[in-house]
């Protein structure tokens, strides 16, 4: 792909008949606004490899793909592949409601370029596949969304590709079908197919991409291993909000006035895994308050609730507070994974019952990839592996 380019026209011109669409169509590029997809975009898969592509709704990842697919040509540029192409752009697309699956299966093969003569030996592979045995003979319109879904992955992947494009279509069927689907692209990078996957899922991404590609707005603004390119996205991110910021609550008898995390000395919201963090607490209180329990939570932006410890628990107690003052939470080694964070802070009664100052998933900061090999999951453990046994070693 060497400096493409792709544009849509907009129409801002309503019109409300055939007549007028006829009348009016040499009106209509003036009436219409120009939308550029893709804008001067170059970039290199070398055969065997997989690379995702990532970024934010509407950034062109999808006209990317289509443009290697061929459904698209370019208003500038040039694509050019090497082998056998495969999409898995719209699964199902091309099957005809009225005919039976395996009237549909021979018909997708064959907008696949896969004459009739071979699919005869794939066909029993692709009904098993797709789990639809006792269904193969009924009309597609009888099908649920998922068996269609199905069947549409089991005809594109039993095709020999060379080539695999895949747009989002890890949200095939249930966990069961899913996890086959990923066994399945496991099996192609063996066999050294080459895979380009568009995906949100950024954790499925870093599991199956050696390197990834980040579009923003129609421009590639970063390429290169997974890892450093996937944490550039959550720094670009930062600057557009995270989902469930911050709520307040408490009765005001201390109130924290603000969270500041600091490394080397400096604030920060960009760390990375095995950083120094500490977490700041500024906290003011009109009047003497007794016991306090202070606290932070760390959540991951998809929810999940990765700590939440507290002055009590830690047994570093807080006899009074007045006036005002700090209160750090010191992190010698962050073992956070890349992704986004958020951090909450809180102060409570003595009994954890009463909040004070609850303030809910009040400041984001991003984990980008830092001195580990580690990249599934949350944390990285403080963890060595080890084999032991009395058994001869095999080689």
């Amino acid at each position: 792909m060497d400096r493409v380019s792709k544009r849509f026209w907009l129409s801002h011109q309503r019109t409300a008949s055939l007549k007028e669409r006829v009348l009016g169509a040499g009106t209509r590029r003036a009436a219409s606004e120009a939308l550029w997809a893709l804008s001067d975009v170059s970039l290199r898969i070398e055969a065997g490899t997989t690379v995702g592509v990532i970024g934010p709704n509407g950034c062109g990842k999808s006209t990317l793909l289509q443009l290697v697919a061929g459904v698209l040509e370019p208003d500038g540029g040039s694509v050019a592949t090497s082998g056998r192409v495969t999409s898995l752009l719209e699964l199902g697309a091309g099957f005809s409601p009225e005919l039976t699956g395996r009237e549909n299966i021979y018909l997708n093969a064959s907008l696949h370029g896969v004459p009739r003569e071979d699919v005869h030996p794939r066909f029993d592979a692709i009904v098993a596949f797709a789990e639809l045995e006792r269904f193969i003979d009924m009309p597609v319109r009888t099908y649920s969304s998922g068996m269609y879904m199905r069947l549409g992955f089991a005809v594109a992947v039993h095709l020999d590709p060379e080539i695999v494009l895949i747009d989002e279509a890890f949200a095939v069927g249930d966990a069961h079908f899913q996890r086959k689907c990923l066994h399945t692209i496991r099996d192609f990078q063996r066999s050294g197919r080459t895979i380009v996957l568009v995906s949100h899922d950024l954790h499925l991404v870093e599991q199956l991409c050696s390197d990834v590609a980040l579009l923003q707005q129609g421009r590639l603004v970063a390429a290169g291993a997974a890892a450093d390119v996937i944490g550039r996205y959550h720094e670009l991110d930062m600057g557009r909000g995270l989902p469930g910021m911050s709520h307040r609550w408490g009765t005001g008898a201390v109130q924290i006035t603000s969270v500041d995390l600091v490394h080397d000395g400096a604030p920060t919201d960009v760390l990375r895994t095995r950083d120094a963090l500490t977490i700041r607490l500024h906290y003011t209180c009109g009047a003497p308050v007794d016991r306090p329990v202070f606290g932070v939570a760390i959540h991951r932006d998809d929810g999940t609730h990765v700590t939440g410890p507290n002055t009590r628990t830690s047994g570093f107690p807080v006899d009074r507070l007045e006036g005002s003052g700090v209160v750090e939470y010191a992190i010698d080694h962050l073992p956070l994974l890349p992704g986004r964070y958020l951090v909450s802070a809180a102060v409570y009664d003595e009994d954890l019952i009463t909040a004070l100052d609850h303030r809910e998933r009040l400041v984001p900061f991003v984990v980008v990839e830092g001195g580990t090999a580690e990249r599934l999951g949350v944390i990285e453990l403080a963890a060595a592996w080890r084999r032991t046994g009395a058994g001869r070693e095999v080689s």
